[in-house]
Order: C-alpha cells, then sequence, then structure tokens
C-alpha cells in the first residue's frame, strides 16, 4: 500500500517536473523568438532611422559658372617686339598681361578671340604697314599676320582656356604656306582648352567640329565664325576656316544643341565699317538668326572698338568687345581711343535641375571691367583694367572711361560696370 503511494506520488511528480521543464522550454523559447523578434524589428527600426538619417537628395538642384570675355588679340609687330628677348631668342608676354590675370584667376569660362595666326615662322612674312619696316623674321604684321605662338602660350598660361580662331586674318599667310591654318590649328588643339573656328582636315564634317567642356556641373561648345577673309576668300580653297553660311550653321547648332546647357557662338562679323560704335543691321539681322536657333550666348569681334551689347529674347549678344591688345594706339590721331579701349566683360550662368530630370538655363550677373591698352614709344605693353588705372598710364583716363561706359551701356544699362581707380 506504502509502495502504491510511493509510485503514484512519484508520478506525480515526474509529472509536474515535466510540465515545469515543458513551461521553461516554452518560455525560453517564447523569450527567444521574442528576442529574434525584437532584434528583427530593431533592424527594421534602425533601417528607418538609416533611411530617415540618410539625407534624400534635394531638388531642385542648381548648378554655377561664371563667364569672362574679351576682344580681339590683334598682335601687330611692335606689340611682339616688345615681348621679344634677342638674346634668348624667345618671347615673354606675361609682363603685358600681368593685371589680366589677376581678374581672370576667378571666372570658370575664359574667353578671347586670337585674331591672328600662329604658324611657324618659315619664312620673310614681313609688314606692309607705313613705318612698320623693322621685324623679326618669319612673322607678319599688318595686312598679313603671322604671329609668335608664345603669346597663345601665356595666354593660357594666365587662364584663359577658351579660344576662337576664325577671323578676317585667318588666310593671311595661306598665299605663302597651305600650311599656316593646321599650323595655327596644331597648336591649338595641344593645349586642352576648347577652340573653335577652324577644322583640323579638309573632310571634317563641320556638324561634329566641337568640343563639349564642362563648368561646375555645366556644359558648354563653342562655334566660331568670320563672315570675310579679307578678299582672300579664293586661299581657303581647303575649307579649313568656318566661313559663316546660314546653312551650314543651322546645321552645325541642331548637331550639338540637345548635347549641352550652353551654347556659344563667336562671331567675327565684317558686316559694317571698322571703329563704329553703331551696330549694324547686318550683325543684328545675324544675331536675330543665331537667336532664333537657341543660341544662348553671342560674342562678336572684328570692329576693334566697343559696342553695345544687348538681349534678343532669352540670347544675350554682345556685339563687338573691341581690341584686347593690339598697337592702334598709334592711330589715336585719327580714330581717338577706339582701338585701344577693350572689355572684359563678365556673366554668371546658372543650371536648375528638376526631380524629374529637366532643366532650365539662366544668365544673369552681367557685369564688365574696361581695359585699356598702354604703351610708351613702342615698349612696356600693358592690358590695363580701368579698375587698376592711374593718370601715369593716361592722365584722361577718367573721362576716357566714362566715354566708353555710355558706348558699352548705349541699349541696355542692366549691367554692372566695375568702377574706375579713383586714385591716381
Amino acid at each position: 500500500m506504502a509502495k502504491k503511494k510511493l509510485k503514484k506520488k512519484f508520478k506525480v511528480v515526474f509529472t509536474l517536473i515535466i510540465i515545469i521543464v515543458i513551461s521553461l522550454g516554452g518560455y525560453i523559447a517564447f523569450t527567444k523568438s521574442d528576442d529574434i523578434l525584437s532584434k528583427i524589428k530593431g533592424n527594421s527600426s534602425e533601417g528607418n532611422k538609416t533611411s530617415e538619417n540618410t539625407q534624400e537628395e534635394i531638388y531642385p538642384k542648381t548648378y554655377k559658372a561664371s563667364l569672362i570675355a574679351t576682344g580681339d588679340g590683334l598682335l601687330h609687330n611692335p606689340v611682339y617686339n616688345d615681348a621679344y628677348d634677342a638674346a634668348t631668342k624667345t618671347f615673354d608676354f606675361t609682363p603685358q598681361l600681368q593685371y589680366v590675370k589677376e581678374i581672370v584667376d576667378n571666372y570658370d569660362i575664359v574667353y578671347y578671340n586670337q585674331e591672328t595666326l600662329f604658324a611657324k615662322p618659315e619664312g620673310p612674312l614681313l609688314s606692309l604697314f607705313p613705318g612698320d619696316s623693322v621685324n623679326i623674321s618669319g612673322y607678319g604684321s599688318y595686312p598679313r599676320f603671322n604671329s609668335p605662338s608664345a603669346f597663345g602660350d601665356d595666354m593660357v598660361k594666365i587662364g584663359f582656356n577658351t579660344v576662337s580662331l576664325a577671323s578676317n586674318h585667318s588666310a593671311d599667310c595661306l598665299n605663302y604656306t597651305d600650311l599656316c591654318v593646321t599650323q595655327s590649328y596644331d597648336f591649338w588643339q595641344g593645349k586642352n582648352i576648347t577652340i573653335a573656328g577652324f577644322k583640323p582636315t579638309p573632310d571634317t564634317d563641320s556638324t561634329q567640329n566641337y568640343t563639349i567642356a564642362e563648368a561646375n556641373g555645366i556644359t558648354y561648345t563653342l562655334l566660331n565664325y568670320t563672315t570675310s577673309l579679307n578678299g582672300l576668300d579664293g586661299y581657303n580653297s581647303s575649307n579649313l576656316i568656318n566661313i559663316f553660311d546660314e546653312e551650314q550653321v543651322k546645321k552645325d547648332i541642331e548637331a550639338v544643341r540637345d548635347k549641352v546647357d550652353v551654347l556659344i557662338v563667336a562671331m567675327h562679323w565684317h558686316t559694317g565699317p571698322e571703329y563704329s560704335f553703331e551696330v549694324t543691321e547686318e550683325n543684328r539681322k545675324i544675331a536675330t538668326f543665331l537667336a532664333e536657333n537657341n543660341v544662348d550666348i553671342v560674342l562678336g569681334t572684328y570692329s576693334h572698338c566697343l559696342q553695345p551689347f544687348e538681349w534678343i529674347g532669352d540670347t544675350l549678344v554682345y556685339y563687338s568687345l573691341g581690341n584686347f591688345i593690339s598697337n592702334q594706339g598709334d592711330l589715336i590721331d585719327s580714330i581717338g581711343y577706339k582701338g585701344i579701349v577693350g572689355v572684359l566683360a563678365t556673366l554668371d550662368i546658372t543650371k536648375t535641375v528638376q526631380k524629374d530630370g529637366t532643366s532650365s538655363i539662366k544668365i544673369d550677373n552681367l557685369g564688365a571691367d574696361l581695359t585699356y591698352t598702354y604703351n610708351k614709344n613702342h615698349t612696356n605693353y600693358r592690358v590695363v583694367p580701368f579698375s587698376k588705372m592711374t593718370k601715369e598710364y593716361n592722365p584722361n583716363y577718367l573721362e576716357i572711361y566714362e566715354d566708353y561706359k555710355e558706348v558699352f551701356t548705349a541699349l541696355d544699362k542692366n549691367i554692372n560696370i566695375a568702377p574706375v581707380n579713383m586714385e591716381a
């Protein structure tokens, strides 16, 4: 009887132990599963936090680039003779450019027009300009130019990275050698900058002859045309120089317009008299044609003096940026300061990108620093911004500044002209 009670008691105890073990196991399993769930939830929560803490792309996005542009590099022989070291037979133009460097350093797209060729000095190409009997063999001045390529080296060195090449003087030495344009093109092609106006070969498809560059997330390209070769058009039989032709220009624009944010066209238009402040109807017609074909900026040169700027729709047109450097100070008695007062025109480009991928371009914050090419008896040439001018360079510089400020803003006053230096 006692055994039966003991056995029964054992069964009860055993059963309780089993129940406790099962319960404990279930609790542990439940706890672990809860812990696992907590970890899963925790990971999920951390993922949300990561998502919350990771900044989503904010739209619209904006990108900004700045541009500065000036006119003709017109290298009469006194200009490059001043830069020449006879002992080393080398040229150094950096003293002539020192004041400009301080300004262009601050800009992303830095443009000028190279008026004259950089062909190799293989033969005597002497100036026919009255009084200019002294010249360095192989180089030429007015009216048939061929210039030392060291000027291009030094312009790139101080920051110029966008250069137009097609001008009315582009065929000047083709009657001496048909390699003139090719040699000049090869020089510039080796500079790893944006150039336009010449073709590398006669077979080059004009619609493919462009370079796409980028500045701060904004893509741009330069196209360049001249309307004249000073009667030497027959020497362009190899078709290496871009001559303005509406049909071809339209094709060129269509080929590149959708590939860039900003399309710039440099026009060396020869459709009016030199040294005139007035905008010709022919040039305005060309500018209107370019505006209608969605060009953003037109950079005009040729008249060898400043002309006004204006907007045609959304297209900004500078009719003439004047001369950047030249020896036209010799012409003061006949044309005044027209040939030696130029400009460094500036602007900002803003690209706005929406979430759906669409974008827009805005050009604003127009500015300008007028410039003056100084020399003393054909030595010490300097391009001097009026913001740095003193009486040393011209005792009448304040009056000159006011006169040319009026010329440049004749069609539009909405531009910030850098103040003239008042510390004589």
